[in-house]
């Protein structure tokens, strides 16, 4: 089958923990893939052949504005997916065969807006993030998230622990997750935790829903563990207190990652669909 994959910006394809690599890794073990970005110097990149007007089977489709530029493209099946409730680029438009949320939240929102869609959870990399061991007592946080939002709250959280910040699209995610016994993030840096068995504690600009469990995981997915589920806004005593409280050295997810965000079984959904 010859697929092409769509997503907005070349530097958000830097590291295979992004959804598209991840994707991209997975599917061309068994089919031809390409990959589609709709800005920077060159639209068509790890391509078999750089035509547009090759023939594809399907395209998976990130960002509304590559569903809007592949709409002449010889493409015979298109899915759009939308990871998220504010950005414009997650907004869905017409061109779509079938229309994918990350979540309950993306799903409703797609329903507002006169779109019915199916959820796929976000695909992980499980062979690619692996569980390390974790401190029986909490040492060492990382805190990741594409913003670093009130530096002076992280450092006094982290009083008294090793601490990691990483920002941004960067190297190194795997590593600095196997390195932390919690690392506190958003999003899909959650579900990478999980899958590297470590605590993970939902961080965003937006609000804080908390420490995920296996009672939690459920209600804050359903926002895709974004900081919007409750969007509490902690300071840190609260959240030091949230962390130690919370901590549970003998707390291991990496299962229900397994069974609700192997990139294996969500490529294998898309297909189903």
């Amino acid at each position: 089958m010859k697929i092409l994959l769509a997503n907005i910006a070349l530097e958000r394809l830097a590291g295979s923990e992004t959804w598209t690599m991840t994707m991209f890794n997975e599917l061309s073990k068994e089919h031809e893939v390409d990959v589609y970005v709709h800005t920077g110097p060159n639209n068509l990149i790890m391509a078999a052949a750089g035509d547009p007007g090759k023939e594809y089977d399907l395209a998976i489709i990130n960002h509304n504005s590559c569903l809007l530029a592949l709409a002449g493209w010889n493409i015979k099946r298109r899915i759009f997916t939308s990871h998220g409730v504010i950005p414009h680029l997650e907004q869905p438009m017409p061109g779509a065969d079938i229309y994918v949320s990350v979540s309950e939240e993306v799903q409703g929102a797609m329903r507002v807006a006169g779109y019915e869609s199916v959820i796929l959870r976000n695909p992980i990399a499980t062979d690619y993030f692996t569980p390390t061991t974790v401190n029986k007592k909490l040492r060492r946080v990382l805190w990741m998230n594409n913003r670093a939002p009130h530096i002076d709250m992280i450092e006094k959280a982290s009083t008294g622990l090793e601490c990691m910040v990483v920002t941004g699209w960067q190297d190194g995610v795997r590593a600095a997750m196997q390195w932390a016994d919690l690392v506190c993030t958003s999003g899909r840096g959650v579900y990478e935790a999980l899958s590297c068995g470590k605590n993970a504690m939902v961080v965003n600009w937006c609000g804080i829903d908390g420490m995920v469990t296996p009672e939690s995981i459920l209600e804050l997915r359903k926002c895709n563990c974004s900081g919007r589920r409750y969007g509490y806004q902690w300071n840190p005593a609260e959240i030091r207190a949230k962390m130690f409280e919370g901590y549970d050295s003998g707390r291991d997810m990496r299962g229900y990652i397994l069974e609700n965000n192997n990139v294996c079984s969500i490529a294998r959904e898309y297909f189903s669909l």
